[in-house]
């Protein structure tokens, strides 16, 4: 391991040096700032960076803490990071934002925040941060945030951070984040966990992490508790003391020069990809005390949930239901009809507010009162509902797109946030979300869209692929007739398809003058007009759009030649991929689809000069296509488009072939139709 603080030197007046391992145990001490690090311009390892971290360095370990009358352990955490501003969009790196957890009134405790700005000018300034400028907002039921913002940031300011956190909660042991979206200099995390305490670990991320095992150590706890005196007549509170003396295992994690992590577009959430290590409680046992026991395996967790006050015992009861049900699906003749009229009561009375939630925090009585729920509690109607209407339902837990990827090898609740219904009829599933009252049977939202799910019952647990059988789909076909003076008039029919009809009846209904006019607002050259729309209120057909299309400059005239490209709407233009490398994989959620067909009659006194070469442009192992091809019978030419992706997620292997797939459509695209004025026109 190299030099930290000498390190900085190196980089920072641009010296090549080599550092010696004598120094690897050199530790960065709070305020104390160098000239150089102020005077620093550039990071040299990536020009671009508008900041930089030149160190972070965490340590996690646990002591023992007396309150209401005996000692608990404590996680302790503690953090100290230094960053340098390189350019005004890197200012926001000077707030900070850090999770506290809390459950029934009991908060992880944040101490000894110190930070200050320096910064150069004609001479060294510091400037420290008011305590007072400190807040917390509430995120969700178990999460708070601990909020602040540096003062008197500017470019060329080095910010230097530190603060501990006390936990009681031991399935909250502090994970650690080795890379962000700018560069880290120098990066180390050190643990020391008690032999009472099992954790698995989890390492992920593209970039190299060194795992260095430092021994274990005999460790002192002292540990007391109060009792009452068992003497007759006796009200004295007798406190004894020991002394615990467990192993702790050590472990230091660093790493230095990371890159910036490089996002692009069609990713999962960030947090996803960057390097870092956590960490999920297992079980812990003090001493020779109880045996507590969590995350051993997926089927430790379906018991804990089923048993969850919040979660599987919610489902169970409900008599309110009992009134409610019968009139639901009174002129239903099966269980298919069962679900689609249950389905469509809990979507058009319950409002979604919004909230990604595990649990539920109310009540599903108090639920279908309020017509209001989070994504928990309103799925937990649904499966209540459709129990109640001798539906075999049981419930999926997920994590969502933006949440992380759940790891089958290790089991977790913390890595759940979501739950959505999962009816079985005969051996055929229906997976359920009535959070979004655009959603047809069969498809979950987006944000659900991230691998398998976890199905939860009474009798056992398994995993289920959500991977979509449906995308997004698109189809257009158009009639139009170009005249010899460029213009193009004609009829414009679009159908859009599953994915695409949702978004699309959101943007429209109860909106459809304003989606109209922003139509052609955003197509202003096309005069479009006698816009008409389809299927708006029925969710399991397209929504179809019709109009009118005038347009004059569509096509270039120039002389007796007149330009045409030939896909007026849709064409790819960009390249969504551009990177030279790309360390982590790319997920499009679900299969994508673009039907295009064009009729274009043209002038009389016009012959078809340069057509556009056909193209059949395939990915391994069917993972998409394209096919571009031209005819021309008459007078008319006929362009049929089809682009289709059908693999969601291709691995970090597999994306040059598909950036060059998406180059070669673009230059596909590009082709012109060229029309040439006749010298004379045949006689009929």
């Amino acid at each position: 391991m190299k030099t930290p603080f000498i390190l900085l030197a190196v980089l920072l007046i641009n010296l090549q040096l080599t550092i010696t391992p004598a120094l690897s145990q050199t530790k960065v001490k709070f305020g104390k700032v160098s000239k150089q690090e102020l005077e620093m311009k550039v990071y040299e390892k990536d020009t671009s960076a508008i900041a930089v971290v030149l160190y972070d360095n965490g340590h996690s370990y646990f002591k023992t803490e007396f309150r209401s009358g005996s000692s608990t352990f404590l996680c302790i955490f503690e953090r100290h990071v230094r960053i340098k501003i390189l350019k005004p969009e890197g200012f926001n790196y000077a707030n900070f934002e850090i999770p506290i957890y809390t459950s029934n009134g009991v908060d992880e405790k944040i101490t000894e925040i110190k930070a200050k700005t320096f910064s150069l000018n004609e001479k060294i300034t510091t400037d420290k941060l008011n305590q007072k400028s400190i807040y917390s907002e509430k995120t969700s039921p178990n999460w708070k945030t601990v909020k602040f913002a540096m003062p008197n940031i500017q470019v060329g300011s080095v910010i230097d951070c530190k603060y501990t956190i006390a936990s009681p909660y031991y399935h909250n042991f502090r994970s650690w984040q080795f890379q962000y979206n700018i560069p880290v200099v120098y990066s180390q995390y050190q643990t020391s966990i008690p032999e009472y305490f099992h954790y698995q670990k989890t390492i992920k991320g593209h970039f190299n992490i060194n795992t260095i095992y430092e021994g274990s150590k005999s460790e002192s706890f002292v540990y007391k508790y109060t009792e009452m005196d068992k003497n007759p007549g006796s009200s004295k509170l007798i406190e004894h003391e020991f002394v615990l003396t467990p192993s702790s295992t050590i472990y230091k994690y660093n790493a230095e020069n990371i890159p910036a992590f490089k996002s692009e577009s069609y990713m999962l959430t960030l947090e996803n990809y960057l390097s870092g290590i956590e960490f999920e409680l297992q079980s812990y046992q003090i001493e020779n005390g109880k045996l507590h026991e969590f995350t051993t395996n997926w089927n430790s967790v379906c018991k804990r949930l089923i048993k969850h006050s919040n979660f599987g015992e919610i489902i169970k009861g409900n008599s309110f239901l009992d009134k409610i049900i019968p009139d639901l699906i009174n002129n239903c003749e099966n269980k298919q009809e069962k679900i689609a009229c249950i389905y469509k009561a809990v979507q058009n009375n319950i409002r979604f507010n919004k909230k990604n939630r595990l649990f539920c925090d109310k009540n599903l009585r108090t639920v279908w009162k309020e017509k209001s729920g989070n994504s928990a509690e309103i799925n937990m109607l649904l499966i209540a509902m459709l129990r109640k209407a001798g539906v075999n339902t049981n419930p999926i837990v997920l994590s969502t797109r933006q949440n992380g990827i759940i790891h089958p090898s290790h089991p977790s609740i913390t890595e759940l946030n979501y739950v959505v219904a999962c009816a079985d009829i005969d051996s055929q599933k229906y997976v359920l979300d009535a959070t979004d009252p655009y959603l047809p049977i069969g498809l979950l939202p987006f944000r659900c869209l991230n691998g398998k799910g976890r199905l939860i019952s009474d009798t056992h647990s398994e995993w289920v692929n959500l991977d979509p059988q449906k995308g997004s789909k698109i189809s257009m076909k158009a009639n139009v007739k170009l005249d010899d003076k460029g213009t193009i008039k004609g009829q414009i029919k679009e159908g859009f398809y599953d994915y695409e009809a949702i978004n699309f009846r959101k943007k429209i209904i109860n909106n459809i003058d304003n989606y109209t006019k922003k139509l052609k607002s955003d197509y202003e050259d096309w005069n479009i007009d006698s816009v008409e729309y389809d299927n708006i209120n029925n969710r399991s057909k397209p929504l179809l759009v019709n109009y009118q299309i005038n347009t004059e400059n569509s096509a270039n005239k120039q002389g007796e030649l007149i330009y045409l490209n030939p896909i007026i709407k849709y064409q790819t233009n960009e390249n969504p991929f551009k990177l030279e490398e790309r360390n982590y994989p790319v997920d499009f959620g679900h299969p994508i689809s673009i039907n295009y067909l064009l009729a274009l009659e043209i002038p009389k006194n016009y012959s078809l000069e340069e057509k556009p070469s056909s193209a059949l442009i395939k990915l391994p192992n069917q993972g998409g296509s394209y096919l571009y091809r031209i005819s021309q019978s008459g007078n008319k030419i006929i362009i049929n488009l089809k682009f289709n992706i059908k693999q969601t997620q291709f691995i970090s292997s597999e994306y040059k072939t598909l950036k060059e797939f998406y180059n070669q459509v673009i230059t596909t695209e590009k082709q012109m139709l060229v029309f040439k004025k006749n010298s004379y026109i045949a006689e009929q």
